[in-house]
């Protein structure tokens, strides 16, 4: 069998413009979940192998099993702008430590459903205003996720 056609990067690489971050209670969909046109920076999304050791007596080399994997910590960045009722429903669901769900749809189809645990919020170090604007980090981590590509309209026929 002949090996595919290598095609480079510039064929299909895609900048992070454009990706939508979404939010809304648990139940959400992404159709329902409102928009947070401010979000500056969302980590990493995705799910994270772990390991237990499971070396015996009679092992001479250490042995592992895959465990069942934990959620990523995260930090998203936002714009702070007080007067965006999406930005601070959900800077309240922060303080109140409340699990919500989160949609990313990134410019190259994938999109990302999150469940994720809050906890708190921060506005960023104020050290100088030269090429920096106010932002605020909200922390959670991350209990599951789900991966989908969207279809094209017509379902790709």
């Amino acid at each position: 069998m002949a090996d595919p056609e290598i095609k480079s990067p510039s064929e299909y690489a895609v900048l992070p413009a454009g990706t939508e971050v979404r939010y809304g209670q648990k139940g959400a969909t992404i159709t329902t979940a409102a928009l947070l046109q401010s979000a500056m920076g969302i980590g990493a999304t995705g799910k994270k192998g772990t390991f237990l050791e499971v070396t015996r007596l009679i092992d001479t080399e250490p042995k592992y099993m895959a465990d069942m994997g934990e959620g990523e910590d995260k930090t998203l960045v936002f714009i702070d702008d007080p007067s965006d009722t999406v930005q601070e429903a959900l800077l309240s669901d922060a303080d109140a430590k409340k699990t919500v769900v989160f949609f990313m749809k990134f410019p190259n189809k994938r999109i990302s459903e999150v469940e994720l645990v809050l906890a708190g919020w921060s506005l960023q170090a104020v050290d100088t205003p030269k090429g920096k604007v106010l932002q605020v980090e909200v922390y959670g981590k991350q209990n599951s996720v789900k991966w989908s590509v969207e279809q094209p309209a017509g379902g790709g026929e």
